[in-house]
């Protein structure tokens, strides 16, 4: 029954696809699954016959808004420490964005085409979560739909310079993130049945404006963990909607916001279950750690531990860097201890195992045509 189910949702959401019509109001059901399955890890074992690749990137977010005198002064110095460059930026863009609701004159100061090309400028792909505080029945419904065309408007643009443009899209990131009162992390998330839809949705737009699936590579960006009746299986739009799979881990150590749970967790825990699951879900996608970091809170006292933070460091990209299904990693340089984390490794402390993790040779500088060559 489970077989016919996914095979008929499967079908339905490649019409939706290749139609490009609207999403009626009559088909979106503000609920979410009632499905309670219970998604096992599965232990990759040699059998392993999905998509593979021996070649990984690095990439990483910093707590910077992208120009073009802002990158090769932070990118370079994060290039620095891993002791090689990275090849993705990741950062975030709100759906209602004010340059989506009121166009600059001058297309250069324009918030979602001036962090592209500064980026691509300097040799990084954009790695873009496309984030709203919207909710996904508001998505999926329309109501911003004049905004989302004129991302894709401004997208258009952007790729019309040619030189292979290219970018990792990943709309209403970490959907499946809710609290354990049931509360969602995002005003889009633990809505299942609609975020499918927003998603299609967004890419239905894309596609009606001119562009075609060679422009870009759509992420499916969900949390690994997640509360049950909202793993990320049931957020999944299909393999005709999604090249890459992402997905973000922390580990969390004693921060002060990982209480009562707090602990110091690896890849056992924090990658390898999620990927497990997802070469069960997806064999044939490229996985990207789309988020991860580590605190250096190591003990309950809360004492920072450079020394443990630079071995997980080392021993984290180890691990990624000898799993097949795995594409890259990208780490997130932010400092939220005024309300999460410390996650810095550019600065803050000698974190001298982000170089010695991404010195690993699997690790490699990969340009548009390395990963149009990898990605099917």
């Amino acid at each position: 029954m489970k077989k016919i189910t996914f095979i008929i949702k499967t079908l339905f959401f490649a019409f939706l696809l290749t139609s490009f019509l609207p999403i009626p109001n009559n088909n979106i059901k503000a609920q979410t699954t009632s499905d309670n399955t219970v998604f096992l890890p599965l232990v990759i074992n040699n059998y392993y016959n999905g998509f593979s690749t021996s070649e990984k990137l690095i990439g990483i977010y910093m707590q910077q808004y992208w120009t073009k005198d802002s990158v090769p002064t932070f990118m370079t110095q994060a290039d620095n420490l891993a002791g090689k460059k990275h090849s993705i930026s990741g950062w975030f863009i709100d759906i209602n964005d004010l340059h989506f609701r009121q166009p600059p004159n001058e297309i250069k100061s324009n918030n979602f085409y001036g962090q592209l090309e500064s980026l691509w400028n300097n040799g990084y792909f954009s790695f873009v979560n496309i984030n709203s505080t919207a909710t996904a029945f508001e998505i999926a419904s329309g109501n911003f739909d004049n905004q989302l065309r004129e991302m894709a408007r401004v997208y258009k643009i952007w790729i019309n310079l040619g030189g292979n443009r290219k970018a990792f899209l990943a709309p209403l990131p970490e959907m499946n993130g809710v609290n354990s009162n049931g509360i969602p992390w995002a005003s889009y998330g633990g809505d299942p049945i609609n975020f499918e839809l927003a998603y299609q949705r967004i890419l239905n737009i894309f596609y009606q404006s001119d562009l075609s699936k060679n422009d870009f590579w759509w992420v499916f960006a969900p949390n690994g963990w997640s509360k049950i009746g909202h793993e990320f299986e049931k957020y999944y739009p299909g393999d005709e909607l999604v090249d890459i799979i992402g997905f973000s881990s922390y580990n969390y150590g004693y921060c002060f916001v990982a209480s009562p749970y707090q602990r110091w967790e690896n890849f056992d825990t924090l990658y390898e279950p999620y990927l497990s699951r997802i070469s069960i879900m997806a064999p044939n996608k490229p996985v990207i750690i789309s988020q991860t970091g580590t605190t250096a809170e190591y003990l309950s006292s809360g004492e920072v531990n450079v020394i443990e933070k630079n071995k997980w460091l080392v021993k984290n990209y180890e691990y990624v860097s000898k799993q097949p299904q795995i594409l890259g990693i990208l780490y997130y340089d932010f400092d939220q201890s005024s309300w999460e984390c410390n996650w810095k490794v550019t600065t803050g402390g000698n974190f001298s195992g982000y170089r010695e993790g991404a010195a690993y040779p699997a690790f490699q500088y990969l340009n548009t045509d390395d990963l149009i060559s990898i990605i099917p």
